[in-house]
């Protein structure tokens, strides 16, 4: 235990030590875990705004004039034995027409020509597991048996919008990637060499450590463990940036695009935030930590 708290004191120490070269090891690794917390939390408000927009959204199937209701149940318990389909419900001309009704409460210049009758079809609303899963089912519903009592299928518009939602998430995964890559080998290098300045300020004392016989992790331990300070500390500074920018840019966020995702943007990212800030001092203990030992070991194997 005594010998752990001296490995763990000393590489404090040697953080300490190396000034201007833990600060250049620190804030390149503040950027490359910044990046990935950007991308983490885009990620994460992209993927639940694609569940919760598809959620919302699904195949309107509009039936002719003539088609008896027991007709149209019957196409709907035939319908949901397909594995592409979510839920089904059924809309009847009078509850279609109650809704339109609630809808343009007021605006008499729309509502005037239903008092002659009732102009709306029945129709039938089916949700789908994926966004794939519409044209399947779309194309399920031009079989003849379907078909000859549908006047419209209307989805493209929604298929339209969730593809698009899914190509910018791909795009900010792959941009994500790329920038966090960069990053890291950076961080990789530059940790790895201001490790390496330290062993050289302290060749003189690990040469005796050698003499008198001190393990080889006694040695590497206090290297080790800079490298691990430098991850911690630099996940610590990333976190310290990116809450006041989610606090104020959230609300904004919840402006612009209603409150439709989990209660809002801002408490779904802030139920996400614990495991962000996880995230990026794992990654920031692993890039210390192998960056030093790679450092530590090929000085001791060519000592």
């Amino acid at each position: 235990m005594t010998t752990l708290l001296r490995i763990i004191k000393a590489g404090f120490t040697n953080f300490i030590r190396n000034g201007w070269l833990s600060l250049a090891s620190t804030t390149i690794m503040v950027l490359t875990l910044f990046t990935v917390a950007v991308f983490l939390i885009l990620n994460i408000v992209l993927n639940a705004g694609i569940k919760d927009i598809q959620d919302k959204m699904d195949i309107s199937v509009y039936f002719k004039e003539g088609v008896k209701e027991s007709q149209i149940l019957d196409i709907q318990q035939d319908l949901s034995t397909h594995s592409e389909v979510k839920s089904i419900s059924y809309v009847s001309k009078d509850q279609a027409l109650e809704k339109m009704r609630k809808s343009f409460a007021g605006n008499d210049k729309i509502l005037e020509p239903l008092k002659e009758g009732n102009p709306l079809p029945a129709s039938l609303g089916i949700k789908v597991y994926k966004v794939e899963d519409f044209d399947a089912v779309a194309n399920v519903l031009k079989e003849p048996k379907y078909s000859k009592n549908i006047h419209d299928v209307s989805y493209k518009n929604n298929e339209k919008i969730i593809k698009r939602l899914y190509l910018a998430t791909n795009f900010i995964k792959k941009a994500g990637w790329v920038s966090a890559s960069v990053f890291t080998f950076t961080s990789l290098i530059i940790i790895f060499n201001t490790v390496r300045m330290a062993i050289f300020a302290r060749k003189e004392e690990i040469g005796i450590m050698q003499l008198v016989g001190a393990t080889k992790w006694f040695i590497k331990g206090p290297f080790v463990v800079e490298g691990m300070v430098i991850g911690v500390f630099s996940a610590l500074l990333s976190g310290a940036i990116i809450l006041p920018m989610i606090k104020y840019i959230s609300p904004r966020i919840d402006g612009y695009l209603g409150t439709g995702l989990s209660g809002s943007v801002t408490q779904y990212v802030n139920s996400h935030l614990m495991s962000v800030l996880f995230t990026q001092i794992g990654i920031g203990v692993l890039i210390g930590t192998v960056s030093s030992y790679i450092a530590i070991r090929r000085y001791l194997k060519h000592a």
